[in-house]
């Protein structure tokens, strides 16, 4: 199956091709002519043979194949999971576009937002709803589509955690997966 992209270029890569032949053929003395042409109708025919070479390279560009950067909900990361140490308390996983640097620059690897709650004190499960105030933050990066690292210091914990994507959820070295 081809692509609307594919067709696109295929046709006008054809109507150009006619053109472009066509104006070959021009360039080709007929028959009941003398043979000679002027300075004039040899560039006019030159220049109209040039546009046709650069109207064909700019109609048919290639395709970039870039990868996509997998922010917001494109990430396989981005969701709501459930820790079995925190039963049925908040994990937000959310994967947003770099920031801005100074410079107008922005780094090529997406950083992630964990938005998450563990419970009132004492309590093995979370069964109410949270406050505000309650509700922790941490960041981290995505290195590349399987792998997330984040900063757990602020929560008292490791700085640099290796989370990886397996089939439906985030495994950490602790062996935990959300």
């Amino acid at each position: 199956k081809q692509s609307s992209s594919t067709m696109v270029r295929l046709t006008a890569f054809a109507i150009v091709s006619a053109g472009a032949i066509s104006g070959a053929a021009a360039l080709v003395p007929t028959q009941g002519t003398s043979g000679t042409t002027s300075r004039r109708e040899a560039f006019g025919k030159v220049a109209a043979s040039v546009f046709g070479i650069g109207v064909v390279s700019t109609i048919l560009p290639e395709d970039a194949h870039a990868e996509k950067a997998l922010t917001g909900s494109a990430s396989q990361f981005t969701g709501f999971y459930d820790d079995p140490n925190h039963p049925g308390c908040l994990r937000s996983v959310k994967v947003i576009g770099p920031k801005l640097r100074a410079d107008g620059t922005r780094s090529r690897i997406p950083l992630v937002e964990v938005k998450g709650w563990d419970g009132k004190e004492g309590e093995k499960m979370c069964t109410s709803r949270p406050l505000r105030q309650d509700i922790w933050a941490i960041e981290g990066k995505l290195p590349d589509k399987d792998t997330v690292t984040l900063d757990f210091s602020s929560k008292g914990g490791p700085a640099n955690v290796k989370g990886v994507w397996e089939k439906d959820g985030i495994v950490f070295p602790d062996g935990n997966k959300w």
